[in-house]
């Protein structure tokens, strides 16, 4: 067996320092990268975690708009299984929408700003017949060093609610028109009307034909919850009637049907004018009260048949009839 010299022993001993320094920092190396490692394969996980249990579809897209990851839920709405997406541009996935997710995607590329809150409409594989609508984002996809690397894209269905929202938009048109008609009826009839909207009856209205027998100023409400004194009194024969035995007030309390009543206003300076009254409540869809309309008629009569009625001073209570 060889015997090594003294002097090679002390050649040898700074390179072995050496060498074993070189051998711990490359341990040190390896550990680092372990750790670096087991990180990066937690971080996998838990993106895969959150993809999977997100509330909304979500696709990574690369730069030339091909599919690159998904989650569940975006795979469900496009109507292909996950693997069928791999590789392939939004074109081939989703042709009946890609025309209109191409410009944004692009401009997101283009300019490295992202886009909120767009709305797109169209057919997918998983529901071919049916016209369905989503709301997307659309953010840029960088690499660490800061290159731009594609899209990221989260969609949330929302046919449901832009269904409630058309058919709200729809009812309102409705209630508008409906409301300008009567609004022209009200205006041209030559019989006097009065609609309340409300059981109480504090919100009247009452159409120039009405304004005109009572003597109102020009849209001022007859209502007598309203402020302001008023300028007639109401009579069943000789009798005043109180707020609540009125015929409009009656129909929208009760329900009750009224039906050619002959009522008499009594004007300051002993002026009456005599009226035949009707009064039909308003119903909404589920027959619930909401209102009344009463409709009334100028009814002269002599001198002799008009009620008598005693007053201790010439004030009086302004009534609706």
């Amino acid at each position: 067996m060889p015997v090594v010299s003294a002097e090679l022993l002390m050649m040898l001993m700074p390179l072995a320092a050496v060498i074993a320094i070189l051998l711990g920092r490359q341990q040190q190396r390896l550990v680092t990268v372990d750790r670096e490692v087991a990180d990066l394969r937690r971080a996998a996980l838990d993106m895969e975690a959150m993809l999977e249990h997100a509330p909304v579809g979500v696709a990574v897209l690369d730069g030339d708009l091909r599919y690159v990851r998904l989650n569940r839920l975006m795979a469900e709405m496009n109507g292909l299984a996950i693997e069928e997406h791999i590789g392939k541009p939004v074109h081939d996935v989703i042709p009946d929408v890609a025309p209109a997710t191409d410009g944004p995607l692009r401009q997101v590329m283009q300019t490295g700003q992202p886009l909120l809150g767009l709305t797109f409409e169209g057919t997918t594989a998983a529901h071919p017949t049916v016209r369905r609508t989503w709301r997307a984002d659309f953010h840029p996809r960088y690499a660490r060093e800061g290159s731009l690397l594609g899209v990221t894209v989260t969609a949330v269905e929302i046919t449901e609610q832009q269904r409630l929202t058309n058919a709200l938009r729809d009812s309102v048109r409705r209630e508008q028109r409906r409301t300008s008609e009567l609004e022209g009826v009200m205006r041209v009839t030559p019989a006097a009307l009065c609609i309340a909207t409300d059981r109480e009856c504090r919100r009247v209205k009452a159409n120039p034909a009405a304004e005109r027998l009572l003597r109102l100023r020009r849209g001022e409400s007859p209502s007598l919850s309203g402020p302001g004194e008023r300028a007639f009194t109401v009579y069943a024969g000789a009798t005043q009637l109180a707020f609540d035995q009125l015929p409009l007030q009656r129909a929208a309390a009760t329900g009750e049907e009224i039906h050619d009543e002959a009522l008499t206003l009594r004007f300051a300076g002993d002026d009456h004018l005599h009226l035949v009254v009707s009064a039909l409540p308003l119903r909404d869809e589920a027959g619930e009260i909401v209102g009344a309309v009463a409709g009334f008629v100028e009814a002269p009569v002599s001198t002799a048949d008009a009620p008598v009625v005693h007053h201790a001073d010439d004030t009086c209570v302004k009534q609706q009839a």
